[in-house]
């Protein structure tokens, strides 16, 4: 190759070796946990909120894993940490306590993620994590201001929630002893009570199933 056109390719050859990780998203890079790759693709122009075809962004899908990292890269690369995404219109932060992932959540939070949006349903992620009984999550949401007096449209709340338990396939628990996560809303506040409606009866029948295995309410 003469000197002409070396110089000529030598720009095209030079951008063509330094692209980096060629074929591989933003997403797919989170999924595998490779915050190298995430670092390349943002510093090369990657949008830090593109959805992938479950509708997850890139820190939804770090959020769910605990990433810390890959969290903090996004982040500073202009994520949005409340915008919502995945069947159910849940925010990063609502992801990261599905996956009762409390470093994330504190990190989520940390950069700007606001504790009371809601969800597709209306719920906020104090309800989520009262409902999965995540007391650390709980005291955690508490004390960056979440409303304990929160309801969704039909009058769900965060004492149903934690008294009721959560019943996704991957999260299912009612039934089960929640009291410390009941005592922490108490504590927050003492005046919390069960909505007057079908979810205060699927409540009380689930905590009265928890008693009967022994659960002190």
């Amino acid at each position: 190759m003469g000197p002409l056109r070396l110089l000529f390719w030598m720009p095209v050859l030079l951008l063509s070796c330094c692209q980096p990780h060629s074929g591989i998203s933003l997403e797919q890079a989170a999924r595998q946990g490779d915050t190298k790759t995430i670092e390349a693709l943002l510093s090369h122009g990657a949008d830090p909120n593109q959805k992938d075809a479950a509708g997850l962004t890139a820190l939804m899908v770090s959020a769910r894993a605990g990433a810390l990292p890959a969290i903090e890269a996004l982040l500073r690369h202009g994520a949005d940490a409340n915008l919502p995404g995945g069947v159910n219109g849940w925010t990063p932060l609502m992801h990261a306590i599905h996956k009762n992932q409390l470093a994330a959540a504190k990190a989520l939070l940390n950069g700007g993620a606001q504790v009371d949006r809601r969800g597709r349903s209306g719920e906020t992620a104090l309800m989520m994590a009262a409902g999965y009984g995540e007391t650390p999550l709980v005291e955690l949401l508490l004390d960056r201001g979440a409303d304990p007096r929160a309801e969704t449209p039909d009058g769900y709340n965060v004492l149903a929630a934690a008294l009721a338990g959560a019943a996704t396939l991957d999260r299912f628990t009612l039934g089960s002893c929640q009291a410390s996560t009941v005592s922490a809303l108490k504590r927050k506040d003492p005046s919390l009570r069960l909505p007057g409606n079908l979810w205060a009866r699927a409540a009380q029948v689930s905590a009265g199933l928890a008693k009967l295995r022994g659960c002190p309410y």
